[in-house]
Formats: structure tokens, C-alpha cells, sequence
């Protein structure tokens, strides 16, 4: 799947109108999530979201929590 592919569907998987900033990268079958969520249900329910999407590829999930950003949706870049 083409990387501009996967980000589109992942953008409509978690949204993209929030305050969260989060990057996805994809090299060699391996994507790398990076950014800040509020809670760790919401870094788990990212991970499983590209897992999802994205059969085949290795996930590193590098999110991190901040409990300081409350509540909101997730913007991917």
C-alpha cells in the first residue's frame, strides 16, 4: 500500500480535526508512530488502528502520554 494510501485511511481512522499531533513514517515495511495522546487508551487505540490498516507492517509505536492535553481527537502528519 502506497504511504499517502495508508496515511488517508489512518487520518480517517482517528480523525484529524484534534489538538494531538501524531506522525506516521513507514520505511521497509516497518511504521513508526510518534507524537502525544492524553491517555494511554488512546495510544493503544492508535496502535490498533494501523495495525488494522496496515497488515503486514511491523508497528513501533513511540506515542507518548500526556495526561495534560485532555480530551480531543488526533491530527496524523
Amino acid at each position: 500500500m502506497p504511504d499517502q494510501q495508508l496515511y488517508e485511511r489512518l487520518a480517517n481512522a482517528v480523525g484529524n480535526d484534534g489538538e494531538i499531533d501524531i506522525a506516521l513514517s513507514t520505511e521497509k515495511r516497518i511504521i513508526t508512530l510518534t507524537g502525544t495522546v492524553a491517555s494511554r487508551g488512546e495510544q493503544i487505540a492508535l496502535e490498533d488502528a494501523v495495525n488494522h490498516l496496515a497488515e503486514g507492517f511491523i508497528v513501533v509505536n513511540l506515542v507518548k502520554v500526556d495526561p495534560r492535553l485532555g480530551c480531543g481527537g488526533h491530527r496524523v502528519h
